[in-house]
Parts: C-alpha cells; structure tokens; sequence
C-alpha cells in the first residue's frame, strides 16, 4: 500500500470523526442556549493546561519543516500532523459530549 493510499484513508478517518464532534457540539451549544446566552464569557477562566501542548505543536511544526528539508520522504509527516489535529478537535468534541452526558 502506497502512503498516499495511507494518508487518505486516515484522512478520511480523521474528516469523519471531525466533522462528527463538530456537529455533535454544535448541537450540544445551540440546545443549551448558548446562541441566546447573555452572559458574557469574558470572566471566564479556562483551567485547562495548554501551553505545554501549544510548545509541542510549535516544535513539532518546524520539525517537520526541517525534515522535508533534509529527507523529501519524511514531506508526508505534514499532512499526518494536520490529520492528526483534525482527528483530536472532532475527539475532544466527542469527549466533551460524554462528560456533558454524565454531569447532567
């Protein structure tokens, strides 16, 4: 099997679960009223830890920017990154959504 055949079947992998937890909290967000929410979230503090996973992108970036420099082979660890972080935003989505399920 050829990596481009790799690369697109987890791409599609990756694009369903995506587009999954973004609809899946979309809906979430508009049935909960957060569309007529009057709120303001400015206030708001997020105690999630972020930065060290922030500092892994950035070096994992201009690593592999630095590899397909070197090595033309390794210019397929581009789009596995960008596969992977889709497939993350949609699982965080889905994660999310049990944890909502089991608080209320």
């Amino acid at each position: 099997m050829s990596m481009f055949a790799v690369i697109l079947a987890l791409g599609a992998i990756g694009a369903l679960v995506f587009f999954i937890g973004i609809a899946k909290g979309a809906t979430r967000a508009l049935r909960s009223g957060y569309a007529a929410d009057q709120e303001s979230e400015a206030g708001a503090v997020d105690p999630g830890h972020y930065g060290l996973t922030a500092a892994f992108a950035v070096v994992a970036s201009a690593v592999v920017i630095a590899l397909a420099g070197v090595a033309p082979g390794l210019i397929y660890l581009g789009p596995l990154l960008a596969i992977g972080t889709a497939t993350g935003v949609g699982t965080a989505f889905l994660v999310e959504d049990r944890a909502h399920r089991r608080a209320n």
